[in-house]
């Protein structure tokens, strides 16, 4: 590998904890941001490095116009799905890697990922390149092909966007206050213990009259109480024991079968007075398969093996 080789090799890998984290919030998957990661890497490996000012923007710009191209796509195919579609949810790692620091210093929780879903692919760029990695509009503009005044009229006409379908997602109710990190995390462990324990009556009381409960693996009837209620249902029946996990930055709770397996992440994506206005449950083998991978029984094992072949430290 000769030394331009080299050095390139070298950028794009300081580079690419922000872009996977950048095409991931794009995209709501980390499947799809490792494959527009992946074509932004070949990309850089073909162009002409002695012409490129700042690698690092250069990098920033073909993710993020990729990212769009690819979210174009993806729309027309969540749209068509019979069931319904979520995000991927991201887990943080115990060791955690340049992509989870990257997302953490950009911090989005799952409700608002789950809410980006209704803006424009532009609308989506723009939104997260400001919001989340605090961009100026000039670099905006640079980056999606558009004036800087377009730009900011963008970035307003999503928050307004996002105002409005967060405020109508609970039957035209007013917005709820938002809730701060340790009173939504006390929320959350009290969903936790109730499935944990089986508790019909207590996870019933958790849930406001309206509540709303969104999935991925089938329709579910946002029918307030209805839908709270059948959720529990499920719940009760199916699930062998539930973790805490931290879902986007969030605690969250991961739902384990008797093998222990993943077999679904739920989010508190709303709370009000202690108690759940909007729940999210992940539970598609797609939207798993990463997170099995690298979090469900079989991975742990593999890690155990992998640790008890390790020659003891001589010291």
């Amino acid at each position: 590998m000769t030394k331009d080789e080299m050095d390139k090799v070298a950028t794009f890998a300081a580079s690419r904890g922000k872009l996977m984290s950048l095409a991931y919030r794009m995209l709501g998957s980390r499947a799809e941001a490792e494959d527009v990661v992946q074509d932004a890497w070949l990309k850089w490996h073909l162009a002409d490095a002695g012409t490129v000012r700042t690698p690092a923007a250069w990098l920033t710009t073909i993710t993020v116009r990729l990212a769009i191209d690819r979210l174009r796509h993806l729309r027309m195919e969540r749209q068509s799905r019979a069931t319904g579609w979520l995000p991927e949810p991201w887990l943080d790692g115990i060791a955690p890697s340049a992509e989870d620091e990257a997302l953490r210093s950009s911090a989005m929780s799952y409700g608002l990922l789950l809410l980006l879903e209704r803006l424009t692919p532009d609308e989506r760029a723009a939104f997260v390149l400001h919001e989340a990695f605090d961009c100026d509009y000039a670099d905006i503009a640079r980056m999606i092909g558009k004036s800087v005044a377009n730009c900011r009229q963008i970035v307003h006409r999503a928050k307004l966007r996002l105002q409005r379908e967060g405020d109508g997602r609970r039957a035209d109710r007013k917005p709820e206050p938002v809730v701060d990190p340790s009173a939504h995390a006390q929320v959350v462990e009290r969903l936790r213990a109730a499935i944990e324990a089986q508790d019909r009556a207590q996870l019933l009381r958790l849930f406001t009259e309206d509540a709303v409960v969104l999935g991925d693996a089938e329709e579910v009837d946002a029918g307030a109480a209805i839908a709270s209620a059948r959720w529990v249902d499920q719940v009760s029946s199916s699930v062998h024991a539930a973790g805490a996990v931290t879902i986007n930055g969030m605690s969250g709770v991961a739902l384990l079968s008797a093998n222990g397996a993943i077999t679904g992440l739920v989010d508190v994506a709303g709370v009000s007075d202690g108690r759940i206005v909007w729940l999210c449950v992940v539970s598609s083998a797609g939207n798993l398969r990463e997170v099995n991978a690298t979090w469900g029984a079989r991975a742990v094992m593999r890690l155990l093996k992998r640790i008890g072949r390790a020659e003891p430290v001589m010291c």
